[in-house]
């Protein structure tokens, strides 16, 4: 979790702000704007529970500033909240919604991420390739609305994908790429084995994820795609394709890594030679039976039996 509070702890600005801009990218206020402060129960399933009114009036200390003031109660809930603000830029617009993440602790307590340092490093890796690392810089919101958009903040607002979706697409993106010729699944068992001990695979276990995420997010599309027509006037709203066709490409990608894998991942069986003394077996080549191995069964061959099978094979060639 990004912000954390403590019980009894007084929300003051720069806790939970909310900063609005139209799209010239100036400040803007909003023509009506409120929040309501949700505890999100884990569940099994999740759910949020509405705590006090849905309709909390933030302050607004300057254009286009908002933040939410409250007071953390001393017997509130440990655990993860989230805040839906709701706002408008026109009177005529309509309504957009977004949501903000903080969690409660106790006191002492510090907050440490579920995942490890390479299991972070491949969500943020993933999250910035699919341009989903900053948006309230690279998100619009769905639907559009069309002179107010909401602008800084951390990666909470707008997010397409969760942490736990990107881990998930990661972890079958490695399972993908150790399945591969030579296969690799009995070494490159996780993550955290993945950054420390092949960095450079990196970049293909992202592609293989990138496909996962995407196929994810077309079956979505998939639901909501429809066509239709009345009185000479159509839309369309096709999104599962354009999802499809990136798919398509990361798998171009992630293909084109599995070659370079079969190139440079080699597997040599190596020469093993005996210890000690003269391996029968292994005179003349890689010893690839028991031989003579202990000073016990030290071989003394005669020169002239050690030259023999050379004779013999020299009178067979000529």
């Amino acid at each position: 979790m990004g912000v954390a509070f403590k019980p009894g702890y007084v929300l003051v600005r720069g806790d939970l702000d909310l900063y609005l801009s139209n799209s010239q990218g100036n400040v803007s206020n909003a023509a009506d704007i409120y929040y309501a402060l949700y505890y999100v129960d884990p569940g099994p399933p999740e759910a949020e529970v509405l705590i006090g009114s849905d309709h909390r009036i933030p302050v607004n200390p300057a254009v286009g500033e908002y933040y939410a003031s409250m007071m953390v109660t001393p017997s509130a809930t440990v655990g993860d909240y989230r805040i839906r603000w709701t706002f408008k830029d026109l009177l005529t617009s309509p309504y957009q919604q977004v949501v903000q993440e903080f969690a409660v602790v106790q006191d002492g307590v510090v907050v440490v991420p579920g995942y490890s340092a390479a299991q972070r490093q491949m969500i943020d890796k993933l999250r910035l390739l699919l341009r989903d690392d900053r948006p309230d810089q690279n998100y619009h919101f769905r639907p559009p609305e069309y002179e107010g958009d909401t602008g800084r903040y951390n990666r909470v607002f707008g997010q397409i994908w969760r942490d736990d979706e990107l881990l998930e697409y990661c972890v079958n993106g490695l399972d993908a790429y150790n399945e591969k010729p030579p296969f690799t699944g009995n070494i490159m068992t996780s993550l955290d084995v993945l950054v420390s001990d092949r960095p450079s695979w990196r970049t293909a276990v992202l592609w293989a994820a990138i496909t996962h995420a995407c196929f994810a997010l077309a079956i979505n599309w998939v639901a909501d795609e429809f066509d239709y027509s009345i009185g000479g006037v159509s839309l369309t709203l096709d999104k599962s394709s354009k999802y499809e066709s990136l798919k398509q490409n990361a798998e171009a990608m992630f293909d084109k890594s599995t070659e370079a894998k079969v190139r440079t991942v080699k597997f040599i069986r190596g020469l093993v030679q005996p210890r000690f003394g003269l391996g029968v077996r292994s005179a003349f080549g890689p010893n690839l039976g028991r031989g003579i191995l202990s000073p016990r069964g030290f071989l003394v061959v005669p020169v002239f039996l050690c030259a023999y099978p050379v004779l013999h094979v020299l009178s067979l060639l000529s």
